[in-house]
């Protein structure tokens, strides 16, 4: 296992169980075997402040270990995305959880993710290793995934246990100016967030069945795309799949779609 997929692979461990310490103090061993001293001694000294909180016989050695906190996280926050807060280094300090950010509950999809997969698995494990906490993916408006990106959506560690897919478009309203003297009128202005293309390879992926939940309303999809949700080998594990609003489907295709994953699944 390279050193990439070693940083994955404990990252995994200690955000599957994330009230246990011992996966965090493990990962802080490897880090300082890694030349990563400063990171690693961080977490080890806020695993032991949240263990030692509140108990007075510790005053001692709880100020102490608040010291050296304040002095780690300058060290190594240049690489973390919430290294410049707006509300100063305190706050963020306050806000990692024994040595962590606490995981949020999205991830977003934005073109630097899907441009270089190798590249975008580096940067989750130095700068938002949360991510591997994550629980939804969503796409950044602008984003339009294509068969080779969603590809590379499927080699990142961080995303292949994610269940909630929500690749829905973005729709919004943009004011079309008239001659004078006559009423502007609101358009609605849909912005795809995955080609048809997209569609198709996500559903011959096997990573795809790991998906619980799938949104691809207002993509502007056609038939292809629901024939290839009908015939995919891996989607066997949808609860839920909202399609219908925004694309356009002809003949039995929605049928069969119905037919495919019940009607108590597919909107």
């Amino acid at each position: 296992m390279d050193l990439l997929s070693q940083h994955e692979a404990f990252l995994r461990a200690i955000f599957d169980a994330p009230d246990d310490d011992t996966p965090r103090l493990v990962y802080a061993d490897f880090l300082q075997e890694n030349g990563e001293d400063d990171r690693a001694e961080f977490i080890r000294v806020q695993c032991e402040l949240a263990a030692k909180k509140g108990r007075a016989e510790e005053f001692d050695r709880l100020c102490v270990l608040t010291a050296a906190e304040q002095k780690l996280l300058p060290r190594f926050a240049t690489e973390l995305k919430h290294s410049q807060p707006v509300d100063g280094p305190t706050r963020v300090r306050s806000r990692f959880v024994r040595g962590f950010m606490p995981p949020g509950e999205r991830f977003f999809i934005t073109a630097t993710t899907v441009a270089d997969a190798s590249a975008e698995r580096w940067r989750i494990v130095r700068s938002e290793p949360e991510a591997f906490g994550a629980q939804s993916l969503w796409p950044r408006s602008g984003v339009l995934l294509n068969t080779e990106q969603v590809e590379r959506l499927f080699a990142l560690p961080a995303v292949q246990r994610i269940g909630e897919w929500h690749l829905s478009g973005n729709v919004r309203e943009a004011l079309s100016h008239s001659e004078p003297g006559s009423f502007d009128l609101t358009e609605l202005i849909q912005e795809s967030a995955i080609t048809t293309a997209g569609v198709e390879s996500l559903a011959q992926h096997r990573g795809a069945r790991r998906i619980t939940s799938l949104d691809l309303r207002h993509n502007n999809l056609d038939n292809d795309a629901a024939r290839a949700l009908v015939k995919s080998p891996y989607l066997d594990n949808l609860k839920r799949l909202r399609l219908l609003e925004g694309n356009r489907f002809r003949g039995r295709v929605w049928q069969q779609v119905r037919e495919r994953f019940g009607e108590d699944v597919v909107e």
